[in-house]
C-alpha cells in the first residue's frame, strides 16, 4: 500500500450554521484546514494518507487529532505542542456560498512545524507528496515545506501543491507572489482557482475576468514552462480546465444548490490525488503523458467531488465518500 503524503495546516473553521430562535448567527466549529481536509478526502475515497502537520495539545488540537483518525488518516507522525495554540479561522457566507476568512494565528501550533520533525520514517512507502501555500506564510513551517519538497524531489517522488491563497495571513501580497514564484520550479502537478490566477502572473495586479479562458490558458502555458507537467485551474460552477504540454480540457460540472463552497477545492484535490494512486500515475512523466480522456475522466471525477461538498456546510463535515460520487 503506497500512501500519499500530505504535509500543512489544520484549525478549525468556525462557520455561521442556522439562526438561534432570537434570529443572532451561530457561529459552529468545524475541522478543518486544507491540506488536512485532502488528507480527509483521499481516506474517505479509500486512498492511504498520511498526514503531518503540528497540533496543539488544548482543547480543539485532541479533537483535531480524533477527527483524523476516526478516518484512518494515518496520524502517526504529527507532532503536538503546548507552545502554540490551534488556528481558529472566522467564515463569513455570502449569498452565493462563497465566504471569507478571518484568521487568528499568532505563533499558532501548525506555524510552528520544525523540518526536523520529517525524518525518514515520514516518507516509508509514499508514492507522492501534496502541500498547499499556508504553512508558507511563517517560518520555521516554511522552511520545513520547502525542505519536504527537496526531500520529495531527491526520493524522486512528485510534488502535487495547491496555491489557495490566504493573502489574509502575508504581510504583502508581493510576498506571496514571490513564495509562489519559488514554489512553481519545484512542483509536477499545480492546483489553482482561477480566483487566484493573477498571484502566479506577474502582468496582472487585480482578478481576471471569469470570462477569459484565453487568459487562463496562455497562464497556464506559461506555469507548464516553469517546472509542472499538470497545471489544473478551478473555476466553481463552471467546472474545471486541465492543463498539459499536449492537451487542454475543460471538465464541466452538473448545476447543484449551494450552500458552502467550504472545503469544495479540498474535495476536488483529493479526488484527484485519489484517482492518480488508484491508476498508479505517479511520476512527472505519467502526468505529463495522459491522454486526453484520462484528463476528461480526471476532472469529471473531482467536480463531483467538489460538487458534493457544496451541497453541505464545513470543511471535513462536507467530504463525500467513494459509494456517493458513484451513485451520481
Amino acid at each position: 500500500m503506497k500512501y500519499a503524503l500530505l504535509i500543512g495546516e489544520m484549525l478549525i473553521d468556525f462557520i455561521p450554521g442556522p439562526a438561534s430562535p432570537g434570529g443572532e448567527l451561530c457561529y459552529q466549529p468545524h475541522p478543518g484546514g486544507a491540506v488536512a481536509n485532502a488528507a480527509v478526502a483521499l481516506a474517505r475515497l479509500g486512498s492511504a494518507a498520511r498526514f503531518v502537520g503540528k497540533l496543539s495539545e488544548d482543547g480543539f488540537g485532541q479533537m483535531l487529532l480524533h477527527v483524523l483518525q476516526k478516518d484512518q488518516v494515518d496520524t502517526r507522525f504529527v507532532p503536538t505542542t503546548n507552545r502554540g495554540n490551534t488556528t481558529l479561522a472566522l467564515v463569513t457566507l455570502q449569498e452565493d456560498g462563497q465566504r471569507a476568512f478571518t484568521f487568528y494565528r499568532q505563533h499558532t501550533a501548525d506555524t510552528l512545524l520544525e523540518s526536523s520533525e520529517l525524518d525518514a520514517r515520514v516518507w516509508e512507502d509514499v508514492a507522492l507528496y501534496h502541500a498547499g501555500s499556508v504553512l508558507l506564510t511563517a517560518d520555521p513551517a516554511r522552511s520545513a515545506t520547502l525542505a519536504a519538497m527537496e526531500q520529495a524531489r531527491q526520493r524522486g517522488l512528485p510534488v502535487s501543491f495547491d496555491v489557495n491563497a490566504r493573502p489574509a495571513l502575508w504581510t504583502s501580497e508581493a510576498e506571496l507572489r514571490g513564495m509562489l514564484a519559488q514554489v512553481i520550479p519545484r512542483v509536477d502537478l499545480l492546483k489553482l482557482s482561477e480566483e487566484e490566477a493573477h498571484y502566479l502572473d506577474a502582468t496582472l495586479t487585480e482578478p481576471l475576468d471569469p470570462t477569459d479562458e484565453q487568459r487562463l490558458q496562455t497562464l497556464a502555458q506559461k506555469l507548464l514552462a516553469q517546472g509542472p507537467t499538470l497545471v489544473i485551474i478551478t473555476r466553481g460552477s463552471r467546472g474545471a480546465l486541465l492543463f498539459t504540454a499536449q492537451h487542454t480540457i475543460e471538465a464541466t460540472t452538473s448545476t447543484r444548490r449551494v450552500l458552502d463552497t467550504t472545503g469544495a477545492g479540498d474535495a476536488f484535490m483529493g479526488a484527484i490525488l485519489h484517482r492518480l494512486l488508484e491508476r498508479d500515475w505517479t511520476s512527472a512523466t505519467q502526468l505529463a503523458a495522459l491522454s486526453a480522456q484520462d484528463l476528461q475522466e480526471l476532472g469529471a471525477f473531482a467536480n463531483s467531488a467538489a460538487g458534493i461538498s457544496c451541497t453541505r456546510y464545513g470543511g471535513i463535515a462536507s467530504l463525500p465518500y467513494l459509494k456517493e460520487i458513484e451513485q451520481i
